[in-house]
């Protein structure tokens, strides 16, 4: 059951997490690994190695992303949260690349409903933005 704050259209933080366990297992499956090796490629793929810089970067594209998405849209602060479902403060912190983890799964999934964008667009173009400010810390 979806609590009243969920964004409209969004399937619930169990079903994202859901289809994410599932995604990842259709890959390990696709790849010839075995559980164990799967895990072990997951946890190496989620520790950065230069853990600040590189979770700063997230934070920062993320910050740049929202901010970019929000007011194209001419969305105010206030206007996501109630879309969202998320708190006002973790936008603000967002926006401002505070949020150096960048968010867990289901907030960024929440976000892009929110903001009533495309997820797998959202996503990539967070991948993009922070692999272009890796480039350009170099």
């Amino acid at each position: 059951m979806n609590s009243s704050k969920d964004p409209i259209g969004y399937p619930g933080d169990e079903a994202v997490r859901k289809a994410f366990g599932q995604t990842v297992k259709r890959a390990r499956l696709d790849l010839g690994l075995t559980t164990n090796q799967a895990e072990i490629l997951l946890r190496e793929a989620l520790t950065p190695v230069e853990t600040h810089d590189k979770c700063g970067r997230i934070g920062r594209a993320l910050g740049i992303l929202i901010c970019r998405i929000r007011e194209r849209k001419g969305m105010t602060r206030i206007q996501l949260a109630g879309n969202s479902g998320l708190p006002v403060r973790f936008l603000i912190l967002a926006e401002r690349g505070k949020v150096t983890s960048g968010g867990d799964l289901c907030q960024l999934v929440r976000l892009a409903y929110g903001l009533k964008y495309p997820v797998g667009a959202f996503f990539q173009e967070l991948t993009d933005l922070s692999e272009e400010l890796t480039r350009e810390s170099r």
